[in-house]
């Protein structure tokens, strides 16, 4: 298995390699190894960050504590879909941290449970709204930490390499994010080194159990027949995935590269696919198939395994999560473990169960299969919660619960909003597209029954778990994430807090309406109904924010002079500046300061963002 770069790691062996033959590397990415190797230098504000091909939009939260917001809608599916949100953070380094000493005795376990496009809106206790009741998860808010301003980005992959990475997604390798099996490597740049990766180093056993989307290649060499995942004989699937979980630190993996709702339709154990091609390969059709368990439901056709079932997805995720759990107590009960769960609930297509595992009716409980699937939501983390307090962890497990993205469109039948009071929804910009659920909980170390207004994101939890174990950060990694262990702990760090307001921007080049702005102020204008941008007092503070957008955004003006460059061979920093790279445009490729100083150079990998006129 060799390195190839800008492309990351590629299999270069024949389809006639023994899978024994086959090499594994612990740790594909090193971190840079010297101490001196300058961190890229950014202001302490954070982004999350997305793209889809629907629309284009971005936003902010500046300095002042302002929030701003672009949007263009387009009939184009080929454009850009990007949005930003920024926020001022207090970095952990700036006081002394007030919470236990985690290195002197044996670290929490971390179990990161991972919903799919569930709002504020969705959980009862956010908005004091929601039909569906959802004991369990109120369990964790009853006795944890409540975030009631925690944003992801509207889109699912970009959330989950911000999750994984602490990094806003322009960060990662594509500007709308890495989606599905053979179309996109990993996200992950291959110097940035995942959550998982860095517990694993830590003497954490890490595991993943749900939906990937981070994208991966198919092996042995990259090629994909789309219409035949399975079954082209050119995919050697005696090979693990290229850019699978493995390879970004998770031991041991159950995973679907596209959740429930792309083919293929079959699970990858460790990187490897479960499915015997030749015997139990089966082209699904779009529709729907009455099974022992539910009422599975295929919405793009292809291949998958010929016992697919989505109405079963999430209970399997629980039973693989507990079969983990009982190994690792067996074989390693010494060291902490880091699980990751990453729900199919409550991703299109809906298709609840008849039972769950306990024998609790599901589907046809609640008007729609929507709220069926909510309620199956919330006994998934029952389990779960109860795995936990079953093997007495629960005073020795950090427990996380949040989703990727805002919750979905209202169904006007039932009384029921997603978004709650917010405007929006999943794949917007306003509050409702991305303003999630999160909630974290450790009995006996973290506050009970509290909630948190400041602003925080996905992408600082890497950091907030990294700080709280006293675990240090690769330093070419998560540089967008920012621990708030210290608000964990202290109602006090998020009072007398933001203005909080919210700028729209229409770009004309992507929309047939002329460009624009709105605002709002998010502080008495929750639902974003009060468009403030006529008012010239406000005239100098979207100027402002639009600079600073410029300056930390994806398309920022190249560094000007020189600044310091670590060559990894020789293990030595030199100066240089941006014609350095621009002269030899593949140095960029061997020098990661060259992506992040010299946009027009090093940042061609954005140019659909940075120069949307430009196909």
């Amino acid at each position: 298995r060799n390195r190839v770069e800008p492309s990351r790691q590629q299999w270069e062996y024949g389809t006639d390699v023994p899978q024994s033959n086959i090499p594994r590397l612990n740790n594909p990415r090193k971190p840079a190894k010297s101490s001196e190797m300058p961190s890229p230098q950014f202001s302490r504000h954070q982004w999350e960050y997305y793209t889809d091909a629907q629309s284009n939009t971005m936003s902010l939260t500046n300095t002042r504590d302002l929030s701003i917001l672009f949007e263009t809608p387009s009939s184009d599916e080929s454009a850009t879909h990007l949005t930003a949100i920024l926020s001022t953070k207090k970095s952990s380094n700036d006081a002394p941290n007030q919470h236990p000493n985690t290195s002197e005795k044996k670290k929490p376990n971390v179990l990161l449970i991972l919903a799919d496009d569930v709002g504020t809106g969705d959980i009862p206790s956010y908005w004091d709204s929601g039909m569906v009741e959802m004991p369990n998860i109120q369990k964790i808010a009853d006795n944890g930490v409540t975030f009631l301003r925690a944003h992801a980005t509207p889109l699912c992959a970009p959330s989950r390499y911000m999750l994984l990475s602490g990094n806003y997604q322009h960060r990662g390798r594509e500007a709308n994010g890495s989606w599905n099996l053979g179309y996109d490597n990993i996200q992950f740049q291959s110097y940035q080194i995942s959550i998982a990766e860095v517990l694993k180093g830590a003497g954490y056993e890490t595991m993943m159990a749900g939906k990937w989307h981070l994208g991966a290649k198919v092996p042995p060499l990259g090629l994909v027949n789309p219409n035949k995942y399975l079954t082209d004989p050119r995919h050697n699937w005696k090979m693990p995935l290229i850019d699978g979980p493995p390879d970004i630190g998770f031991d041991y993996s159950m995973i679907t590269t596209g959740g429930i709702q792309d083919a293929p339709y079959s699970f990858f154990r460790n990187g490897l696919l479960t499915t015997n091609v030749s015997l139990e390969a089966q082209y699904w059709e779009r529709g729907s198939y009455n099974t022992s368990i539910g009422e599975s439901v295929i919405r793009k056709a292809g291949e998958g395994d010929i016992s697919w079932d989505s109405s079963s997805y999430n209970m399997k995720l629980v039973n693989e999560t507990s079969a983990f759990i009982d190994r690792h107590l067996k074989e390693r009960e010494k060291d902490p473990f880091f699980a990751y769960v990453a729900l199919g609930a409550v991703h299109y297509p809906h298709s609840p169960p008849k039972h769950y595992l306990n024998g609790e009716k599901i589907a046809g409980q609640f008007p729609n299969h929507h709220l069926d699937m909510l309620l199956e939501m919330d006994y998934v983390v029952g389990s779960l919660l109860t795995m936990i307090e079953e093997r007495n962890l629960m005073n020795d497990t950090i427990i996380i619960f949040a989703s990727d993205n805002g919750g979905l469109k209202r169904d006007f039948n039932v009384p029921h909003r997603s978004s709650g009071p917010l405007k929006g929804k999943k794949a917007q910009i306003w509050e409702g597209g991305h303003r999630v659920p999160l909630m974290m909980r450790y009995d006996g170390t973290f506050p009970a029954n509290e909630k948190r207004g400041n602003l925080v994101g996905l992408n600082d939890i890497y950091a907030t778990i990294c700080d709280f174990l006293d675990i240090d950060i690769p330093s070419r990694s998560a540089q967008d994430s920012i621990s708030f262990v210290d608000q964990i702990f202290s109602a006090s760090k998020t009072e007398n807090h933001r203005d909080s307001l919210a700028l729209i921007r229409f770009y004309e080049t992507y929309s047939s309406v002329h460009s624009h702005v709105e605002l709002y102020d998010l502080g008495t204008d929750i639902s974003e109904t009060n468009d403030l941008s006529r008012e010239p007092r406000f005239a100098s503070v979207i100027d402002d924010m639009l600079l600073e957008l410029k300056a930390l955004g994806p398309c920022p003006d190249d560094v000007s002079g020189k600044f310091p460059i670590y060559n990894e061979k020789f293990d030595r920093t030199f100066n240089a500046n941006c014609r350095f790279f621009k002269r030899k445009p593949w140095r960029c490729n061997k020098f990661i300061e060259g992506w992040l100083n010299c946009i027009s150079t090093g940042g061609v990998r954005h140019k659909k963002v940075c120069n949307p006129g430009k196909r």
